[in-house]
């Protein structure tokens, strides 16, 4: 068996879940996209197979269009700012 399903099938017993469920809230797919990043050497050095949930999850939220935007906003706030506008005028603009 390959080292690829060797990971899943741990995910998958870990988290009770498979991967291939389509819910919300699938630990099992956030174990593997956390895993691919500890594996392609993007996460922390102390970082651990037992963290791939958790670095999955958060990698997840960073790929949400609602997290996108939040980014956006504060860029455009910092843009704002840089521009020389008063940050009273910058909370007028936003509300």
């Amino acid at each position: 068996m390959s080292a690829a399903n060797d990971l899943i099938e741990r995910l998958e017993r870990e988290t009770g879940q498979r991967i291939d469920d389509n819910d919300g809230d699938n630990n099992a797919m956030a174990g593997l996209l956390g895993a691919m990043s500890r594996l392609m050497g993007e996460s922390p050095p102390n970082y651990t197979s037992h963290e791939d949930v958790a670095a999955g999850i958060l990698i997840q939220h960073q790929m949400s269009p609602e997290y996108k935007r939040e980014q956006q906003g504060e860029k455009l706030v910092a843009n704002m700012l840089m521009s020389g506008m008063s940050p009273d005028l910058v909370k007028s603009f936003l509300g």
